[in-house]
């Protein structure tokens, strides 16, 4: 094997790759007629991941005039010309799930192209080719009535494109093939429903501060650009405290849409830590009581309940075991968060709304769009949190 060759095998890391006496390259075949890649990259990127050239000749040879590609990357382009003029771009952030509006049109696309021709083939692409590929894969093969599950299109994703199993791993990345399976399975109609959020709580407290923690929160909306809707005050965990933490909203805020909860450990004169996050559409939280307040539903409502739901009277709660949580998943040894962690989110009716919260002039100022959500190289200044309101439990 050339080093170039063992360069390549370590940065697909676990991914299956298509091997022949022409071709080694960052790709699997999902279905006959659906792959799976890497970025098509140029120059010296080339050289350990996908080189656009091998790619196009291999489409070329085994697909000629019946390809099309779909990049997922929000983050880079390339020339459609290098293949053919047909690619369609479907962007959004790595390590995070796609806005909810964003997955059908895309299904809808790939099964128009496919339906043209039987020896069509879709190629879907991110940077990895893994993470952002499987969930828009994994849509399509419920939408497409494949599957009917989102459970069994993932474990199938998983089982196609990587040695190990683990395909689409992040919480929230399967949280929304769960919801556009659940809007596929009822028929239901997806319509953006507000919600408004009266408190948060952590159970048990987080233990990052050697055996305690100070946490606070970020809510942050997608809209055609990042929103942040609100950022909380601190709270000073004491150590030993072991039982819930619980940010009561002074002015709850209305949410809608698709929603990313950042949760961050700020100790005094520290920078601030993400312990984790996660995505949620409003449209998909359940009534108190619903079917998203048991463990492993990650969160998701079932289809009768986005029949009847009503932010105007009803209370909606939010649950998300450490299990549905983005990084906080990984701790597998329960060091810094408990076997039973969860998170809640309560919601109440609309009616509590105040004026002044739904003029928006609750917590940080809302047309706040800051890009750097979601990084853990936060370029947020670090004396703003500083002067921050500070909680004692």
């Amino acid at each position: 094997m050339t080093m170039t060759a063992r360069l390549k095998q370590v940065v697909s890391k676990n991914k299956k790759r298509y091997q022949d006496e022409d071709f080694d390259l960052d790709l699997s075949y999902i279905r006959d007629n659906i792959i799976a890649m890497g970025f098509p990259a140029e120059k010296l990127e080339g050289v350990f991941r996908n080189h656009v050239d091998d790619v196009h000749k291999f489409l070329e040879k085994k697909h000629g005039g019946h390809y099309k590609i779909y990049n997922l990357c929000s983050e880079r382009q390339y020339d459609a010309k290098k293949f053919e003029n047909r690619v369609a771009v479907y962007p959004f952030k790595d390590h995070n799930p796609p806005k909810i509006d964003l997955i059908k049109p895309f299904c809808e696309d790939v099964e128009r192209w496919l339906s043209e021709h039987p020896d069509n083939v879709a190629v879907i692409h991110c940077k990895a080719g893994k993470g952002r590929t499987g969930v828009m894969v994994c849509s399509y093969l419920v939408h497409s009535k494949i599957f009917s599950t989102a459970k069994d299109a993932l474990s199938f994703y998983s089982e196609k494109r990587t040695k190990d199993l683990k395909g689409v791993t992040i919480p929230s990345q399967r949280r929304y093939v769960e919801y556009y399976s659940e809007l596929v399975r009822t028929r239901a109609q997806y319509n953006p429903q507000t919600l408004v959020l009266n408190s948060l709580e952590l159970e048990p407290a987080p233990t990052f501060n050697g055996g305690t923690c100070t946490p606070f929160f970020m809510l942050w909306s997608a809209g055609a650009k990042m929103s942040k809707l609100y950022s909380s005050p601190v709270i000073d965990v004491r150590k030993g405290f072991s039982g819930p933490l619980h940010f009561s909203m002074s002015c709850p805020i209305p949410l809608h849409g698709d929603i990313k909860v950042e949760v961050y450990n700020k100790p005094k004169m520290m920078k601030k830590e993400k312990m984790f996050q996660f995505w949620f559409n409003t449209f998909f939280v359940p009534p108190c009581g619903g079917q998203g307040d048991v463990p492993h539903s990650n969160g998701v409502a079932g289809g009768a309940e986005l029949r009847v739901h009503n932010g105007d009277e009803e209370r909606h709660k939010l649950v998300l075991y450490k299990e549905d949580l983005d990084k906080a998943y990984k701790d597998t040894q329960h060091s810094k968060f408990s076997r039973d962690f969860k998170v809640s989110l309560l919601f109440v009716p609309r009616s509590h709304l105040s004026p002044s919260a739904a003029a928006g002039a609750c917590g940080d100022d809302p047309g706040s769009d800051l890009d750097g959500h979601g990084s853990e190289s936060d370029t947020t200044d670090d004396d703003d949190w500083e002067s921050q309101e500070t909680t004692h439990v």
